[in-house]
């Protein structure tokens, strides 16, 4: 009996599976296929959908145009040169300084004036100039020091420049002063010297043994590149003149004889007024140092 039961439900069992895989395969085969009246129903109500257009096709790449040779070989127009531009911050040249009859003054004659044009003083503006310093110098280059502080040469330009008139300018104006009449010489000036910039090694001579130079000439001839015995004692009269003119004492380089007291002490010898300055014996002289007269 039991035995019966087993089978009875083995066989339902098998049956159940078999079922199921025939209704998969039937609803695979046939359940997919629609309808014939629904089918028909929806195509006819679908509308009709018109198929896209193509693309248009692409354009074809315009080709780049080739160069025109004409034009390549052309050759440019030149530059117009432009004109030099004036340097920046040049400072228009001075008008040159007009020469006035400088015999006006009093105290200046046909040579001084000829002297004084000599070294390029011309007009009374040049004069008028002049601070207490110059005055000195140029009396002292000129040979008569004091004389320009004391005819006041630099009041009258100052009147003169402007326009003025001083009574000794009316006179020469008239002809009554002879020897602001004509024109003058410069006279004997000399020739200046071969000098230096500075001291051969760095320190010059004693000058103040040489007679007549003590120690405010040595100063001058320093000032003037004269700094060795053995430059005074190359010096020619000319150049002797030039010297004493410019140190403000006119022949006394050739009265006290320093082209022959320098020869002596540049050969390493001595002179009667050299022993007596190295004795301290005279007052506007000094000793040498070491390093001096070598």
């Amino acid at each position: 009996m039991t035995m019966l039961v087993l089978q009875t439900f083995l066989l339902m069992a098998i049956a159940y599976i078999l079922g199921c895989i025939l209704g998969c395969l039937f609803h695979k085969w046939f359940g997919s296929a629609p309808k014939a009246g629904v089918a028909a129903v929806d195509v006819a109500a679908a509308p009709r959908l018109t198929p896209p257009a193509p693309p248009p096709p692409p354009k074809p790449a315009a080709p780049k145009p080739a160069p025109v040779a004409s034009i390549a070989a052309k050759p440019k127009p030149k530059a117009k040169r432009a004109a030099p531009a004036k340097k920046r911050g040049s400072a228009p040249k001075p008008a040159p300084v007009q020469k006035d009859d400088l015999k006006r003054i009093k105290g200046i004659g046909r040579q001084n004036e000829a002297r004084l044009n000599a070294i390029d003083i011309i007009a009374f503006s040049q004069i008028a100039g002049w601070t207490a310093k110059d005055q000195r110098e140029m009396g002292e280059r000129l040979a008569f020091p004091g004389r320009i502080e004391r005819e006041e040469w630099v009041k009258q330009a100052k009147v003169l420049v402007k326009g003025g008139q001083t009574v000794f300018a009316k006179r020469v104006d008239k002809g009554e002063i002879v020897s602001s009449v004509g024109k003058g010489s410069v006279g004997d000036f000399g020739k200046k010297p071969s000098t230096l910039a500075k001291a051969r090694g760095g320190k010059g001579d004693n000058l103040t043994l040489i007679d007549g130079v003590g120690n405010a000439i040595e100063k001058k001839l320093y000032a003037l590149g004269v700094f060795h015995f053995d430059q005074i004692a190359a010096w020619s009269k000319d150049n002797e003149t030039w010297v004493s003119n410019e140190i403000g004492f006119p022949d006394r380089s050739e009265r006290e004889n320093w082209v022959g007291g320098s020869k002596t002490l540049a050969a390493g010898g001595t002179t009667d007024h050299s022993k007596r300055a190295e004795e301290g014996k005279i007052g506007i002289s000094r000793k040498s140092k070491p390093s001096e007269n070598k």
